[in-house]
């Protein structure tokens, strides 16, 4: 899960945005854990950043590369090849956090809802992806990125 990245000049890793870019205080973002938990849980953003960190180098490449190859095109961001960047991104692992909530035995994926919120085919949407929770229980809460 990614949250609050920067630091990375733009230029140096493909940038897409999907809404409006939110307008985010550090100092009163949190992060909210519900859904399939026991008990769900709220974290501020210097809570997170008091925990153990790691970091991790990762490559990201947007689900649409190649999508201006397509026929018909669809509507959206014409990518080519360009749309991958590896970076350092820092954080603290997302298994405690979920362990923490009380994560129920049952759940399948993660989905992470961002600030991001914005209108398409005239349907009002929040930005939301989902990991298969193996993929998630390995990921990490980032608020940094180099």
């Amino acid at each position: 899960m990614i949250f609050l990245a920067g630091g990375i000049p733009v230029g140096l890793h493909y940038l897409l945005v999907h809404y409006d870019i939110p307008a985010v205080d550090p100092a009163t973002w949190s992060l909210r854990v519900d859904g399939a938990v026991a008990r769900p849980l709220t974290f501020e953003l210097a809570a997170l950043r008091d925990r153990p960190q790691r970091t991790v180098v990762v490559t990201l490449e947007c689900a649409g590369n190649g999508r201006a190859r397509l026929a018909p095109r669809p509507v959206s961001q014409p990518w080519l090849t360009e749309a991958v960047g590896t970076a350092e991104w820092t954080g603290t692992p997302l298994a405690p956090l979920l362990a923490e909530a009380g994560l129920d035995a049952g759940a399948g994926d993660v989905v992470f809802t961002g600030a991001d919120h914005g209108v398409e085919r005239g349907v009002e949407q929040d930005y939301q992806r989902a990991l298969p929770l193996a993929a998630a229980l390995d990921g990490t809460c980032c608020w940094r990125t180099r």
